[in-house]
């Protein structure tokens, strides 16, 4: 029995207690009336709040449940649930869901004195920073990260004595008043402090001084706060309670420093990407639009190399390293003396990305059995990889990609690897050689191995990771038929999938249950049919270029209240059909790129909406007609290509308002009449002006030089006449020698590029050396005149056309001094006297042309000119000198002498010619005096046969000498046949 009650009495204290709580739930339910529900906030409290709303935007309805008379139910808002005082707000994005709020914060929130907890961050509620916050003294988390703070830390901060975590990060203006951080060192409760991205850097010894005196500090982060240096040293060192270091993206030399290799305590250290040499100069406040690029000269770089001592393996507490990105520059097995010790029973997250590690991997790698987190990227790790990575039976994540690996990876090297996540492999030489029934002991989440050769199959295998939602398989050398279950696999979770540039066919399902997917690259395969619909409201790039998609562009491709920045790339396909006006109303769009297909009809005139709109690339269709209106009434466009179509009529009005425009390519169509003046005030931020292979006449416009940005010029292959503008040597960016720092717009995403004709020949050019190119093309046209000494101030120009024009004059000296001129064409033109000495300057020229002029003289030598081999570019002169066979006299004239003496010989043209009028007269001499010896011939025998043997001589002699003369001719002047 006794026995028998132990077991029953839990029970009975069981059913005691739920009956009592029941009985006094009902109880309380009976004292509150059903019609009304008692207020659990504080009035003056909620009067506060209104009033904060009251004085901020809310686009998007974040502060919607901000009604009635319980704030405490309100969003974000939480209260103490015995005296009913909000002792939380919390607004943070990540708490609201939605974008930010807008605009400044009221001294109102002063009546929430019990505030504990006050969340702001990345909301857009500007400067200065609050400082009647430092009155809330129960305050315990303040966290006003990213709201665009500027100015100074209010010292009154220091009253916060109470405060646990203060996270005043990505504020980029923010400083403190106070050089020495007097006020932090009074926050004694502090334990959490992040003012990472922030512009302290002034002060970082002090500030280091200051965080060494808080008794209970466990977290610092500090990344990318510009620091260049930091305590080499303290006389007291106080972070015994330091678990957590960040100093990463900073200008620290961290040789010599090894204090914080000494913190007994620490979890997670991170001092990755620092450089000793910070950027100095930034982009100006006022334009975010541009960007400085600083040319540095060559050999300029300076690097520093980090020793990491040894006494880093007796932190014991270490669980993640970050050294990614310093120069350690030694081999792998250099490493493993610091890699020893206690450290290697406690490390779990290793991160080597981008220190210039070398050699193959060695095997004490393989001896940190807690590996979670392995990232070797970016490095010069060569040999093969051991199947001793299955050993590493913890690890969730590898990253070895950018690596010069070789070899075979089987199904032995994941025999073990039941929680790996995810793996990269990607760029390096790897083949992937498993078996097709393969089962692996992983699920993925993440698989990337492009570069890698894994076909030509596509691998079954994948059909097993059912979590997997992102995959990169491009470039790795399968040529196969897409498996259908592949699209099941896809329509699940998937993120992000790149297939591209490999040889996969068939046809994509035409509407994808792509629910989550927000980055699609199917290029450069052989998929066909018409194209999909990607449902997802969270894609933000879709690449289905060089393929042969055909059919029309469904009016539904994307979701048409799409708000992401979404671009869509459709380009080198079979595609007909008009362009849809759907486009228009995709509000997030930002890059459309469906070149080379085969769209008609007019664009759509409906672009008012495209707020978002940066690219557009219609080039290489049949679309004709005009630019509508509404193209420039889109505000950030920055890329116009609507190149090799058949647009017509004048200089489209419709660009008067382009005012922002860096790019216009109108080039091959069917444009005519004259540029307007208004292009140079109204088109003020060109960058690049491409309007060749169309119809244009009159002058070019000496307004064309207001350009002050323009980097190419383009009007080859018009109907220009008239002088060269003068003006054109006022063009600013050509002025520029990359030696120099000079202001570059921002206006083309990585994805775009572009064909341009520079250097003789058409080639692409991706978007991040397109800003350092700069070149003039105004050939075939009937331009006249002389040559513009002028055009020698484009000290930066690398290519000058003038080719095919009625030009005359002698050639500048002045254009020796465009040092950076690699290519220069002055062919078929009407240019007259020595070319210049000078020339012989340009060091980095490389095409020279002056052939079809009336040139004479000597060809200068030296440089670049001993390197012209071809005669053929200055053919139709007449010149001397190397490469032509012709010697120079003294005078600068052309002769040349026999083999055996140092007489002058006749030029074998000149004795020809001589020869052929002689035979000439003697037969003409013949025809006229042949009716007076006629008589004499007839009466004389034989006279009349010596006369005509002599006749017959004659004849056989001009008969060889003209079939001669004419192979001759024929072979100089129809080499090709």
């Amino acid at each position: 029995m006794p026995s028998l009650l132990l077991y029953l009495l839990p029970l009975l204290l069981l059913a005691f207690h739920c009956s009592h709580e029941l009985t006094t739930l009902c109880s309380a339910a009976a004292l509150v009336p059903i019609a009304e529900h008692a207020a659990n906030c504080i009035e003056s409290e909620r009067m506060a709040l209104l009033d904060f709303k009251k004085h901020i935007k809310d686009p998007n309805n974040t502060l919607s449940s901000w009604v009635g008379q319980d704030c405490c139910s309100w969003e974000g808002v939480h209260c103490d649930n015995q005296t009913g005082n909000i002792n939380t707000l919390e607004l943070g994005w990540r708490i609201s869901g939605q974008p930010y709020l807008e605009g400044e914060i009221s001294a109102s929130l002063i009546h929430l004195q019990h505030l504990k907890h006050l969340d702001l961050s990345h909301n857009f509620i500007g400067e200065p920073m609050p400082s009647f916050i430092s009155q809330f003294k129960e305050l315990r988390y303040l966290n006003l990260s990213g709201c665009f703070f500027a100015g100074q830390i209010p010292a009154s901060f220091g009253n916060l004595s109470s405060l646990h975590t203060l996270d005043l990060s990505y504020n980029f203006g923010v400083h403190a008043d106070d050089p020495a951080h007097q006020w932090l060192s009074h926050l004694t409760s502090l334990q959490h402090f992040d003012m990472s991205y922030s512009a302290i850097s002034n002060s970082s010894t002090t500030l280091f001084l200051a965080l060494n005196k808080l008794p209970s500090i466990k977290e610092i982060h500090l990344t990318d706060c510009g620091f260049q240096s930091i305590p080499v040293s303290f006389s007291q060192l106080n972070f015994s309670s330091l678990t957590v270091l960040d100093l990463s993206y900073n200008f620290i030399n961290f040789s010599g420093i090894s204090w914080m290799f000494n913190l007994k305590n620490l979890h997670y250290l991170n001092l990755g990407h620092n450089r000793p040499e910070p950027d100095t100069l930034s982009a100006p406040p006022e334009d975010r639009s541009f960007r400085v690029i600083v040319i540095p000269a060559e050999g300029s770089k300076q690097t520093y190399k980090i020793s990491i001592p040894e006494s880093i393996g007796s932190l014991c507490s270490l669980q993640t390293l970050d050294l990614s990105g310093l120069y350690i520059n030694k081999t792998f097995a250099e490493l493993g003396d610091a890699f020893s010790g206690c450290l290697m029973d406690s490390l779990t997250h290793l991160h080597l990305a981008s220190v210039n590690l070398k050699g193959d991997i060695a095997g004490w790698i393989w001896n940190i059995k807690n590996f979670k987190v392995l990232d070797l990227s970016d490095n010069s790790i060569s040999g093969s990889l051991s199947s001793s990575l299955a050993k590493l039976t913890q690890l969730e994540y590898v990253n070895l990609a950018n690596n010069q690996l070789t070899g075979v990876i089987s199904e032995a090297h994941f025999a073990q690897l039941e929680k790996l996540e995810t793996l990269d492999m990607s760029s390096n030489s790897l083949v992937f050689n498993v078996n097709s029934n393969w089962v692996p002991p992983f699920l993925l989440k993440e698989l990337k191995i492009s570069s890698c050769s894994v076909g030509p199959e596509f691998p079954a295998w994948l059909q097993t990771q059912h979590k997997l939602h992102v995959l990169d398989m491009s470039q790795a050398g399968i040529a196969d038929t897409m498996p259908d279950w592949f699209w099941n696999l896809t329509s699940r979770n998937f993120v992000y999938l790149d297939l591209s540039n490999n040889q996969i066919q068939g046809i994509i399902p035409k509407s994808l249950d792509f629910i989550s997917m927000e980055c699609i690259d199917l290029s450069s395969n052989r998929f066909y049919g018409p194209l999909p619909t990607i449902p997802s409201s969270k894609i933000t790039y879709i690449n289905l270029s060089n393929n042969s998609f055909s059919g029309s562009i469904p009016r539904n491709i994307v979701d048409d209240s799409h708000q992401f920045y979404l671009q869509i790339l459709l380009s080198m396909n079979k595609l007909n059909s008009t362009l849809p006006s759907s486009f228009c109303q995709i509000s997030g769009l930002m890059i459309l790129d469906i070149s080379e297909n085969h769209l008609s009809g007019e664009l759509p005139d409906c672009w008012f909406n495209s707020v978002r709109l940066t690219d557009m690339n219609l080039a290489g269709n049949n679309i004709s007609g005009s630019i509508p209106n509404s193209i420039c009434y889109i505000p950030h466009l920055q890329s116009l290509k609507l190149s090799r179509n058949k647009l017509s009529g004048e200089f489209p009005v419709s660009l008067k308002n382009c005012s922002n425009l860096p790019l216009l390519d109108l080039s091959h169509n069917n444009f005519s009449g004259r540029i307007p003046n208004w292009v140079g005030e109204n088109l003020s931020s060109l960058n690049f002006l491409i309007l060749k292979s169309n119809a244009f006449t009159d002058h070019i416009p000496q307004e064309i030089s207001q350009l002050k940005n323009l980097q190419i010029l383009d009007l080859s292959n018009n109907n220009f006449s008239g002088p060269i503008p003068k003006s054109l040597g006022n063009l600013t960016a050509m002025q520029m020698t990359p030696e120099k720092t000079y202001w570059l717009p921002v206006f083309m995403g990585d994805a775009q590029s572009m064909l341009l004709d520079l250097n003789q020949r058409e080639d692409q050019y991706s978007s991040s050396t397109l800003s350092y190119v700069k070149y003039i093309d105004i050939s075939i046209n009937n331009l006249s005149g002389a040559i513009p000494e002028e055009l020698a101030n484009l000290y930066g120009l690398q290519s000058l056309n003038l080719s095919g024009n009625t030009l005359e004059g002698e050639i500048p000296d002045k254009l020796g001094r465009m040092q950076q001129l690699q290519s220069l064409d002055l062919s078929r033109n009407k240019l007259s006297g020595n070319i210049p000495s000078t020339l012989s300057n340009l060091t980095f020229l490389r095409l020279f042309n002056v052939s079809h002029n009336i040139l004479s003289g000597r060809i200068p030598s030296g440089n670049q000119f001993n390197t012209f081999r071809d005669p053929s570019i200055y053919t139709g002169n007449h010149l001397c000198g190397f490469p032509l066979s012709d010697n120079c006299t003294k005078d600068g004239g052309t002769s040349k002498k026999g083999p055996n003496d140092d007489e002058p010989q006749m030029d074998e043209d000149e004795d020809d010619d001589d020869i052929l009028w002689l035979y000439i007269g003697s037969l003409s001499g013949f025809a006229v005096g042949s009716s007076v010896v006629w008589v004499v011939l007839a009466l004389k025998k034989k006279w009349r046969h010596a006369y005509f043997r002599s006749a017959d001589n004659t004849y056989d002699k001009i008969y060889v000498f003209v079939v001669v003369r004419f192979r001759r001719m024929k072979k100089k002047f129809m080499p090709n046949n």
